[in-house]
């Protein structure tokens, strides 16, 4: 070590005075400490240099009174008399630029709680969204660098909002809390090149203006439920079963609330509003009652469908109740409400004494039974309460123009003008059936432009069931009726049918083999009924009526054949009445109908 009073040389400390760092002659001989870098005697004067023509101490211990406090700018380096060497200290901490945004956090001086660096200059940024406002608590140590007559002179610690400075802070005190009321803190610490202090620690956090303590509304309930709700805090509101979310008039799928910037939710409390069902959806064919009250339609009350006379509710047992999905329910979970199909197969007819030959009919004895006119006269059999089933040689003219196919239903004489008007909307043909080249598949669909209401005396006919060969066996009765020719050879003025058994299929086949008959070929598609002695017969005027067999489980008639043709001679011996079979059409006919 060198003396510890050396006087560098004269060009040294001119370099040094120019550069600012060496102002004003930095000898002492009076035993006082060494001022630190920078606290040369400033008075607003320029500073004197070192001079050899003067006497540096005796000015100086004439001139040098109690140090003030101002320092050199800080240079990359520790001065130490006659030499500007770098240190570690002089590098400083790379402590800039650090931003930020959680709500809460701890921010520290570098190295906490370790000395920190010398010469750095830190700047920690706090952004947290508007309407936030952020306060500081300053914990555990406190400990930067102080000066004990000037405030911080050497390390700082600053606070900054938009609003407000806060600081210089230093000593071994910890600082009160500052709440900022700002949401933009801005926090600057700088160091100089001197001095070991451990530095400071801040814990930080944030709070907003709270909104109201929100309500729920009757039979709801709100989630999540919090102490308070600050800014961007959100709230849902759920319903109770049976009740459902309304703003205003307005139905809601769902429902948040949001607390805004000034402390108010963005949008008004809904209502849990009792499901209503409305009114039930009207039953064709049928009518509803109201079982819980007097039209009463919300959560939990009950209707009762029931069906029209003549018609039947086709697997329900009516019942529907409103549930929480605001739609009527049945207890099968069905949405939509019950079909009221009409009752097919009823006569007033009696089996008993069934006699073969033609007889008067009398009402209800055929409530299925359709009178055609068109080209010529025919009949059908009415499906449900809007199709007719007939021949597809009957109505084959009519095909493109089923508008002047004139349909009447409920009589019993030809020409009574008492009757049932129904009219056509379209016609349709079995695809494989050709006209003058044969009877297969000789079968056709008429759709009615209106349902027809029904009574005892306009009534269905049933579809055969899977079972129905079961009652169309060789020499199973079936009945056929209509307005044809009579063995006077005159169309019948009354509905006229009769009983005839069925034939023998390879009998039947073998006995049109035997007798050439125009496009007369017995096929599969076909059943034969009738006597081996004839005289008893469907005739011309008979065309698409229905023969029909009694089920004797259920007691309900349904179609068997349609009245196809057969000998010229109606009545004829071993020359029997072919039928188109309907149960081969069964998937034909409920395509048609399905589809229109």
């Amino acid at each position: 070590m060198g003396p510890s009073w050396w006087e560098p040389p004269l060009w040294g400390h001119r370099l040094l005075c120019q550069r600012g760092l060496l102002c004003p002659h930095p000898h002492f001989d009076d035993g006082a400490p060494r001022p630190r870098e920078g606290q040369g005697a400033h008075t607003g004067e320029p500073s004197s240099c070192y001079s050899p023509t003067r006497n540096p101490r005796t000015e100086l211990r004439a001139s040098w009174g109690p140090p003030p406090v101002q320092r050199i700018p800080q240079v990359l380096g520790v001065l130490r008399w006659g030499s500007l060497t770098p240190s570690r200290e002089a590098q400083g901490a790379l402590c800039s630029g650090q931003v930020f945004t959680a709500r809460s956090g701890v921010l520290s001086s570098p190295g906490y709680p370790q000395p920190y660096p010398k010469l750095s200059s830190c700047t920690y940024s706090i952004r947290l969204e508007e309407g936030f406002r952020v306060t500081l608590d300053f914990v555990e140590s406190f400990d930067v660098e102080m000066h004990p007559e000037t405030q911080c002179p050497y390390d700082s610690l600053k606070i900054q909002t938009d609003k407000e400075e806060y600081g210089p802070f230093c000593g071994k005190t910890l600082p009160r809390r500052i709440e900022t009321k700002s949401n933009a803190v801005t926090i600057t610490f700088a160091t100089d090149q001197s001095g070991d202090h451990t530095g400071w620690k801040i814990h930080y956090n944030s709070t907003a203006q709270p909104c109201p303590d929100p309500t729920a509304p009757p039979n709801g309930h709100i989630s999540p439920v919090q102490a308070t709700y600050i800014m961007k805090d959100r709230f849902f509101v759920f319903c109770e079963s049976g009740y459902e979310l309304l703003q205003g008039y307005w139905p809601l799928k769902s429902f948040v609330a949001v607390c805004q910037t000034d402390g108010s939710w963005d949008q008004p409390m809904p209502e849990c509003s009792i499901v209503d069902c409305g009114p039930p959806d009207d039953l064709p064919s049928g009518q509803v009652d109201y079982v819980t009250g007097a039209e009463v339609t919300v959560y939990k009350a009950v209707v009762q469908y029931r069906c029209n006379e003549f018609y039947t509710m086709r697997t329900d047992d009516g019942k529907y109740v409103c549930e929480a999905d605001g739609f009527w329910t049945s207890s099968k979970g069905e949405k939509s409400p019950p079909v009221c199909e009409p009752v097919c197969g009823i006569s007033t007819r009696t089996t008993e004494g069934r006699i073969y030959g033609g007889q008067n009919a009398k009402l209800g004895d055929f409530p299925w039974q359709a009178l055609l006119l068109g080209k010529t006269i025919a009949a059908g059999a009415l499906l449900y309460d809007n199709w007719i089933l007939t021949a597809a040689h009957a109505v084959y003219e009519q095909r493109e123009d089923a508008s002047s196919l004139d349909i009447r239903m409920g009589a019993l004489k030809r020409l009574s003008p008492h009757y049932t008007q129904a009219w056509a909307e379209a016609i349709f043909i079995h695809e494989r059936y050709t006209h003058n080249a044969g009877y297969d598949n000789d079968i056709a669909l008429i759709k009615l432009k209106n349902k027809v209401v029904l009574n005892s005396n306009i009534m269905p006919i049933c579809l055969p069931r899977k079972e129905a060969e079961c009652f169309m066996r060789t020499n199973d009765i079936g009945t056929a009726s209509g307005w044809g020719l009579t063995q006077r050879g005159l169309l019948a003025r009354n509905l006229m049918f009769v009983d005839i058994p069925v034939v023998d299929h390879q009998n039947c086949t073998a006995a049109y083999a035997k007798k050439s008959y125009p496009g007369g070929r017995v096929t599969d598609n076909m059943l034969c009924a009738g006597l081996e002695s004839g005289g008893k017969d469907s005739c011309k005027g008979d065309s698409g009526g229905a023969l029909v067999f009694l089920h004797n489980e259920t007691q309900k008639w349904f179609v068997g054949g349609i009245v196809s043709w057969g000998s010229i001679n109606c009545g004829e011996a071993d020359q029997y009445g072919v039928y188109t079979k309907v149960i081969n059409y069964i998937p034909w006919i409920k395509n048609i109908i399905n589809s229109f």
